[in-house]
């Protein structure tokens, strides 16, 4: 008996499909479709929607509302102001970087998505870490580092997906994690589409932070193929918030064609002083200073929007 009710369950489910995809949707309650607060779980939104009873989503006008299915419950409704208009939207995991997933949901929240560099090219999809907040969003994980001082660990290069996220408190040793310790080799960098990169940097042996991004199109080249160098990075680029550190704009030396280590090896630094460097030499952790050393906590980032 326990058997024929399974089966019938099953196919219920097969003919049924909208159960399904409700068990993965997202409610609301009232408010404007494009902030996060007003959905329960706005990263699901692709997958689909529903709207409470005696509750109404809004979209003003000029403004156009991507989701899955939309499932009215009781009196819930959607309000297309002037030229708004809802539209039916595309698989997160079908999208190409955390800036799409934003250009489509703009209240998805940062965490890890799954997405597709090439789309409908040979390349696998992958997970990554989007930042869905500083500076409007919509940043791509592509190097993180989280080092404990005094201790020298091998980097990895990954050449088929990204690094994500994990802590982000210096003195935690991240160096065995097979998804958070690592950057992103400029063979597989080259298959993302993005016009900006953005660095970080934190120490402990003093307080200044590296925050900056830029559209620097050397530094860009040369993280996509290895060749080249950042020169000129010191004369194009915008600190961010936190930024306090010297660098970039004291930066006078670069290393030029490193390869797979072109994010990591001192691509930007000032001689003897200030240096960007994640086990540079083979061995030197520094952020925005000379050390010459592992001995303090570090923490790298770099991100692509």
């Amino acid at each position: 008996m326990k058997q024929i009710v399974q089966y019938l369950v099953a196919v219920f489910l097969i003919l049924n499909p909208f159960l399904q995809a409700n068990s993965q949707t997202t409610t609301a309650t009232s408010g404007n479709f494009n902030l996060g607060s007003t959905w329960s779980s706005p990263n699901q939104l692709a997958n689909g929607i529903t709207i409470q009873p005696g509750h109404t989503i809004t979209v003003p006008t000029g403004s156009v509302f991507y989701s899955g299915k939309i499932n009215f419950s009781g009196t819930g409704r959607l309000q297309l102001v002037g030229t708004g208009k809802w539209m039916p939207g595309p698989a997160i995991a079908s999208l190409k970087s955390c800036k799409e997933i934003l250009n489509f949901y703009p209240m998805s929240p940062s965490g890890q998505y799954t997405i597709d560099p090439d789309g409908t090219g040979t390349l696998p999809s992958t997970n990554c870490y989007c930042d869905m907040t500083t500076d409007g969003g919509g940043w791509t994980l592509v190097l993180n580092y989280l080092h404990r001082g005094g201790t020298d660990p091998a980097l990895k290069t990954f050449t088929t997906s990204l690094p994500v996220l994990g802590s982000t408190s210096l003195g935690v040793d991240e160096s065995a994690s097979t998804t958070s310790w690592g950057h992103t080799a400029p063979s597989y960098l080259n298959a993302f589409i993005f016009s900006e990169l953005r660095f970080y940097g934190a120490t402990n042996a003093h307080t200044r932070v590296i925050h900056f991004k830029t559209t620097h199109a050397n530094t860009i080249n040369y993280f996509r193929t290895g060749s080249g160098s950042m020169t000129n990075i010191n004369t194009s680029f915008a600190t961010l918030p936190s930024h306090s550190a010297f660098l970039p704009n004291s930066a006078a030396n670069f290393f030029s064609n490193e390869g797979n280590l072109a994010m990591t090896n001192f691509p930007f630094w000032l001689s003897g002083t200030y240096h960007w460097g994640i086990k540079g030499h083979n061995y030197r952790w520094e952020v925005d200073d000379f050390n010459n050393s592992a001995s303090w906590n570090t923490h790298h980032q770099i991100w692509i929007r």
